[in-house]
Parts: C-alpha cells; sequence; structure tokens
C-alpha cells in the first residue's frame, strides 16, 4: 500500500515538472499532441498484453502448486488407508509416522516454503517412512509382503506429490515480464503526464487514479506471484483435511 501511495505521489510531481518545463506551445502543436497519442496508445496495447501474460503465468504457477498439494493429500490419505492390514506393531509406527510427517509440513514446511526453502525435519520423516516399511517387506508371510508393498507405492505416490510441490516454490513471473510491466507502466503514466496542459484539479485527478490503478494491478500481480508467499497463495487445506481423516480411519 505504501508503494502504491508513494507512486501516486511521484506521478503527480511528475505532471507539475513537465507543465513546467515543457511550453505551452508545443502542447497545443499537432507534432507533439499527435506522436504522444500514436505513441501511449501502442504502449496501452504493450502494458495490456505483457499484463495478460504475467496474470496467465502467475494464475498457471497458482493452480498447479494447488492440485500438488491436493494431490498429496489424497495420498497421505490413501497411505493410511494402506497400513490398514498390516500388522500391529508395523501399522502403528507407520501411521504414527504418516501423522508426523502431515504435521510437520503444515507446521513447519509451509512457512519455510514462503522463504523460499524447504524443512530437513519433514524430509527425514519421510525417509524415515520409506525405511521403516522397506524393513517390513521382508516379512515371513506372502501376504503381509503384497500389503506392505502396497503402503510402498501409497508412500512413492506421497513422495511424488512432495517434490513436486517443492518445485512449485520456485515458480515465479520471470524477471524479464517484471521489467516489461514497469517500463511500460512508467512510460504510460508519462505519456499521460504529458497531454495534461496546466496543473489543475482535474488533471491532478486523472493522472493520479491512473497511477493508482496501474500500481493497484501491480500490486495485486505481485501479491500471486509466489505460490507459497505472496498475498494470494496457498493453504495446507488439503493436508489438514488428511490430518483430520487419519482420526477416522
Amino acid at each position: 500500500m505504501a508503494l502504491v501511495v508513494c507512486s501516486v505521489v511521484a506521478s503527480i510531481l511528475l505532471l507539475a515538472l513537465l507543465v513546467r518545463i515543457i511550453p505551452q506551445r508545443w502542447r497545443e502543436g499537432p507534432a507533439l499532441k499527435d506522436s504522444v497519442e500514436h505513441f501511449s496508445a501502442l504502449n496501452r496495447t504493450l502494458f495490456s498484453f505483457i499484463l495478460a501474460l504475467s496474470i496467465v503465468s502467475a494464475g498457471t504457477s497458482l493452480s498447479k502448486a494447488a492440485d500438488q498439494v491436493s494431490d498429496e493429500g489424497a495420498s497421505l490419505t490413501n497411505l493410511y488407508w494402506a497400513t490398514r492390514p498390516l500388522p500391529d506393531t508395523t501399522r502403528g509406527s507407520v501411521r504414527e509416522l504418516t501423522r508426523q510427517y502431515t504435521v510437520t509440513v503444515i507446521n513447519e514446511e509451509w512457512p519455510a516454503m514462503a522463504r523460499g526453502g524447504s524443512s530437513s525435519q519433514a524430509q527425514d520423516q519421510y525417509d524415515e517412512l520409506r525405511r521403516e516399511l522397506q524393513d517390513a517387506s521382508g516379512g515371513e508371510s506372502g501376504r503381509e509382503q503384497a500389503y506392505t508393498r502396497d503402503s510402498l507405492v501409497a508412500l512413492r505416490a506421497v513422495g511424488d506429490a512432495r517434490r513436486a510441490r517443492m518445485m512449485s516454490v520456485s515458480q515465479e513471473i520471470p524477471n524479464y515480464l517484471w521489467i516489461g510491466l514497469i517500463l511500460s507502466a512508467m512510460l504510460l503514466v508519462l505519456a499521460a503526464a504529458v497531454q495534461i496542459p496546466a496543473l489543475t484539479g482535474p488533471g491532478i485527478a486523472s493522472i493520479g487514479m491512473l497511477t493508482l490503478l496501474v500500481s493497484a494491478v501491480l500490486a495485486l500481480l505481485a501479491a500471486m506471484n509466489h505460490p507459497f508467499g505472496g498475498g494470494v497463495h496457498v493453504e495446507p487445506d488439503a493436508l489438514q483435511f488428511a490430518l483430520r481423516r487419519f482420526s477416522e480411519i
């Protein structure tokens, strides 16, 4: 919000500066007026195009990350179900590790992902789950071995979803799109300020509203920029739902 306000103030100061340094006859002359209008129309088209690309990029990243979190929650629930036929000792150990892993991801890894990192404890718990099931896969009963393999398959699905989620942590709008957006936004405001003939109330209001609109759009886009750390981000709702399901299975 502070950046948006500063942008509005800066645009008004820019208008005051341009009114002072650009002679009135230049503003009224057809050459400057036609050139500015042509450039302004071209720049608006460029800004709209880059903005659309950026919104699609950010929206796709958010949607993809949400799907990956949903897949991980479903895979954790399937893993919990798959442990039902296992011997009591193995089942209790695997289920407790699954619960601990889910809690760690929600409470520890989610804040870490907002900063672009991950949780080493969550990874250690996942590895311990794999070791627990692999050690149990050598049981004497062929039926028990089959049940353990089913649990390993479910755990592999959890691992695949986890890797996909961690790869989404670094997905952001490319820097070249941000550079194009900011430059075209500045030129958009500059072109509008050049066309305002005097420092009057309507002129100040129009340049201020234009800057407010452009800055608000960029601020919203910045909030969508990081799937797990922006103002608009993916919540661990699917994992919290899986945690509630554990107590019912």
